[in-house]
């Protein structure tokens, strides 16, 4: 069978379908039917699952097609660009090295399993996995918490534990000790501190630009780790049993653990995020947050320090700048936008910045 390449280029059906029973053929291997579910779009990949009959019996395998951003262009699979591919390179290497050193299995953490690729048509093939967006399920833990169901706050501490001891055990078994010189992290922090600035005209860019830059000299003695720029609260799936599924690891790169430790914290932070609760509820329970912490250092180590807070800071900055971002591209009026920015984005990430601020001056 041609690749979905090749020829004129054919439209996103066209290709999702091609495409579709490749996966049943040389993935499955099929003996009857392919079935293929509806193509979603999101800012950075296509997506869809594939079901076919099997000698083993009926499988079920999720497809995904990385792209650079679709945010601000046409979203059409073709052509796939060199980004593309490098995305999805790096996305399977990473799944590879989670398939061989993840160590989860009687936490019921999981991360899902690579089944395949189709280079042609730079698609990654994982199991699919059957289960409810984590995103969801742990924003209504919260909320039950603070309608006074204990047992509720209870279970998402337990959750995050189970993801700090899990994450605690692949980085301890891939580490090495290194030393961090701030210097590194500088441009970046300026970087998104004058965007920012120019962006809404608050303070506090200047004020953390003022405080960071005669911190540049600093050294961390750190642990060097695998970090996985897909580590999100929104990339996790919990089924009915509390197993919890991690999904879309992206690129691996190695970091000092804080890095790792901070992205996935900021993600937990924002978890009303795109809900009309911000407003009231603003950030989730931090006894699940120290839960996660406590379980990823096993209650023993120094738990971060000043570069877990530098890290935050720095993660807290980014977010600020690609919400901001993700507003402009949206097709709203001007004063729609800068509604939303000065009544639900611009507020949350000066609390954020302001509390990280003192953290790290006090």
């Amino acid at each position: 069978m041609a690749s979905a390449i090749s020829g004129n280029r054919p439209d996103n059906a066209q290709v999702q379908h091609t495409l579709g029973l490749r996966v049943g053929r040389d993935i499955l291997g099929a003996v009857g039917d392919v079935e293929i579910s509806p193509l979603s779009t999101h800012n950075f990949s296509f997506t869809f699952s594939v079901k076919a009959g099997t000698p083993s019996g009926l499988r079920h395998v999720f497809v995904k097609i990385p792209k650079t951003d679709l945010r601000s262009r046409q979203p059409t699979i073709l052509p796939i660009t060199s980004g593309d591919r490098r995305m999805a390179q790096e996305e399977e290497s990473s799944l590879r090295l989670l398939g061989e050193k993840w160590e989860g299995n009687d936490l019921q953490v999981y991360w899902v399993k690579l089944r395949g690729t189709i280079a042609d048509d730079n698609a990654i093939v994982t199991d699919r996995v059957f289960a409810d967006p984590g995103f969801s399920a742990f924003r209504r833990l919260d909320l039950l918490r603070r309608l006074g169901f204990r047992q509720k706050g209870q279970r998402l501490c337990r959750l995050m534990g189970r993801l700090g001891t899990a994450f605690g055990r692949f980085h301890q078994a891939n580490a090495k000790a290194t030393v961090f010189r701030l210097s590194k992290m500088i441009p970046k922090l300026e970087f998104y501190c004058q965007k920012l600035a120019s962006a809404t005209g608050s303070p506090w860019p200047e004020r953390v630009l003022k405080m960071v830059r005669p911190m540049g000299g600093m050294e961390f003695e750190s642990i060097e780790v695998p970090t996985l720029k897909g580590i999100d609260m929104r990339n996790v799936l919990i089924d009915a049993q509390d197993s919890l599924y991690l999904l879309d690891p992206g690129k691996t790169k190695l970091a000092p653990r804080e890095a790792a430790l901070a992205r996935f914290m900021m993600t937990y932070r924002i978890l009303y995020w795109g809900s009309n609760l911000l407003l009231l509820v603003r950030t989730p329970d931090p006894k699940a947050e120290e839960s996660f912490l406590s379980a990823y250092y096993a209650g023993g180590e120094s738990r971060g320090g000043r570069l877990l807070d530098l890290y935050l800071l720095k993660e807290q900055l980014k977010h600020w700048h690609t919400a901001l971002d993700s507003l402009r591209l949206r097709a709203w009026s001007p004063a729609a936008t800068r509604l939303a920015a000065d009544i639900y984005v611009n507020p949350f990430y000066t609390r954020q910045i302001r509390a990280q601020f003192h953290a790290i001056a006090g």
